[in-house]
């Protein structure tokens, strides 16, 4: 009785940990939602491999599901990640010229920015490429602000915030500082509002934030503040500077493509086995 009682036991316990668990390589368990939620968890794991897997598999399964922009931003993203620069300079021009969401263009510019940020680190110079790769990622990130046909407010603000840090990272320290003031001045309950005012308490530093709710939790303490409640924002005035626009036209496209096209012919990207081709 004792071992039939011992047997039951042992076939409730595989059951329950191994029957219903879902199985990471048995895609049809899983929903988009699920398939988006382990693709992030392996990138911010830094397994790229296994996160683009994941994101790969959800374009091919759920075809008309509305998570397709996310998921080709993540990827493009993670293409960044594993140096794989030809693959995310394709995957960004191509969301660009289908512009099939303009409400997410904001985003798209956004992780062109952080291309040339991210290529800046393989070309140290004062004067030189490196400072050309900043400028390029300024560039998209005004034209991340400035995007009329898109009220993604939280998009506009993490612009916003990148612009103060790459002016920090080329030495000018008010143009951060007033980028920084501009965040949570613009987009008070945006998580870039509080990394801005917690750049603000040192400007000079170029650090990355880590923007976990851990660790937003901190920054808020740190700050004096208290958690938002969520609302619904308008979307704000665009922003006026006494500045020549970054494409000299925010909202003609195809000016907005020969720009990429030009920078990415220009600028130089780290040695490794795969480039930007001039064709771009």
């Amino acid at each position: 009785m004792k071992k039939t009682i011992l047997i039951l036991i042992s076939l409730f316990w595989l059951m329950s940990c191994g029957g219903s668990a879902k199985q990471e390589s048995d895609y049809t368990q899983f929903s988009d939602r699920d398939m988006m939620a382990l693709a992030n968890k392996k990138f911010d794991q830094g397994d790229y491999k296994s996160a683009l897997e994941f994101y790969n598999r959800l374009l091919l399964d759920y075809p008309t599901s509305d998570l397709h922009i996310d998921v080709q931003l993540k990827m493009a993203e993670t293409y960044g990640r594993m140096d794989r620069f030809e693959d995310q300079m394709d995957l960004l021009l191509r969301l660009v010229r289908e512009n099939i969401i303009p409400n997410e263009i904001p985003r798209i510019y956004i992780q062109f920015g952080k291309f040339y940020e991210r290529s800046a680190v393989f070309n140290p110079g004062i004067v030189t490429n490196d400072s050309i790769d900043y400028q390029n990622a300024l560039n998209y990130y005004k034209l991340a602000t400035k995007y009329e046909d898109s009220n993604d407010t939280e998009a506009k603000a993490e612009a916003t915030y990148r612009r103060g840090l790459v002016e920090a990272k080329i030495g000018d320290i008010n143009a951060a500082i007033s980028q920084y003031q501009m965040v949570p001045s613009l987009y008070p309950n945006s998580v870039f509002s509080v990394l801005a005012q917690m750049k603000l308490k040192n400007p000079e530093d170029v650090s990355e934030l880590a923007v976990s709710d851990s660790a937003l939790a901190v920054y808020r303490n740190e700050l004096g503040l208290v958690a938002p409640e969520p609302v619904e924002e308008e979307a704000p005035a665009v922003i006026e500077e006494n500045e020549p626009s970054a494409s000299g036209d925010e909202g003609n496209m195809d000016e907005t493509l020969d720009m990429m096209k030009e920078n990415t012919q220009e600028q130089s990207l780290p040695e490794t086995e795969t480039t930007v081709p001039d064709s771009l």
